[in-house]
């Protein structure tokens, strides 16, 4: 599951490495996102009320489309703001995969306590005044240059979906609407409640981005110590999109992701088999 302003076409090799690991791959475009039906008459916001919408997305994708072409054991994987709707799924207590791990998952944005509470308080003032589907103004697009980009320091995978961006403009949305900055503000409080992953069955992998500038990555370890199914692992050196990053990177993140998943696909697999 991708991460805001993202489309399946940028994972394409992701998908790949997974196909060779042996896995069959499922994802779709979040709802506002890439081809899937947009919420605005201007394509390029990325708007959304409510991340619940996003959960019941998943929830429904899972259920209609993977559950009925796959027979499992199931893995979930996500990046940035797709880790969100699925944290908060997991703790939901959902028990339709044997593992999870979530790349640089969107718990909490931005490591200044003032500028957090200076977005939240602005992104709630607009919605108030009827402003929700307004653009948030100044919001830096990285993924159109790559010098100062804070998403990968891999020129080659940044082009690339530069690249993808061109050749399918009405894939590619823009700055978030005060309206998504409300929603996700929310459903990262929401995991951040006291006791919420008191019904987490799902053992769950978070790797964080050493140089993330994106999420805060002190967040994942506080998270992490809310349950004993949650581990935490952070690769130095890596930017936010640690699947796009450079190989010695990419590397880190596939060791990782075969170390925790590995044992986990296997006894799962032996219990169906039993």
């Amino acid at each position: 599951m991708g991460g805001r302003s993202e489309f399946i076409e940028k994972y394409f090799e992701v998908i790949s490495d997974l196909q060779q690991r042996g896995f069959a791959v499922a994802t779709m475009d979040w709802r506002g996102q890439g081809l899937s039906e947009r919420l605005l008459p201007v394509r390029e916001k990325g708007h959304i009320r409510d991340f619940g919408v996003f959960r019941s997305d998943l929830r429904l994708f899972v259920e209609e489309i993977v559950k009925k072409r796959f027979a499992g054991p199931f893995v979930l994987l996500s990046h940035s703001m797709g880790g969100t709707p699925a944290l908060q799924l997991l703790a939901d207590g959902d028990e339709t995969y044997c593992a999870a791990v979530l790349c640089s998952p969107m718990t909490r944005l931005f490591d200044g306590l003032l500028r957090r509470i200076g977005v939240r308080l602005l992104a709630q003032a607009a919605t108030r005044i009827g402003l929700s589907r307004n653009a948030v103004a100044g919001v830096k697009e990285h993924s159109m240059a790559f010098e100062g980009n804070n998403l990968t320091s891999d020129r080659t995978r940044h082009e690339r979906f530069r690249a993808l961006q061109s050749a399918a403009p009405n894939a590619t949305i823009r700055e978030p609407t005060y309206g998504w900055i409300r929603a996700a503000t929310e459903a990262m409080d929401d995991l951040h409640r006291p006791g919420r992953f008191a019904r987490l069955k799902t053992p769950t992998l978070i790797v964080s981005a050493g140089n993330d500038h994106l999420v805060r990555s002190s967040d994942h370890r506080l998270l992490a110590g809310q349950s004993p199914l949650i581990d935490c692992v952070t690769i130095d050196g890596a930017l936010h999109e640690i699947m796009m990053e450079r190989e010695e990177i990419r590397n880190r993140f596939w060791q990782a992701f075969d170390s925790f998943v590995d044992p986990k696909v296997a006894s799962a697999a032996e219990m169906t088999q039993a």
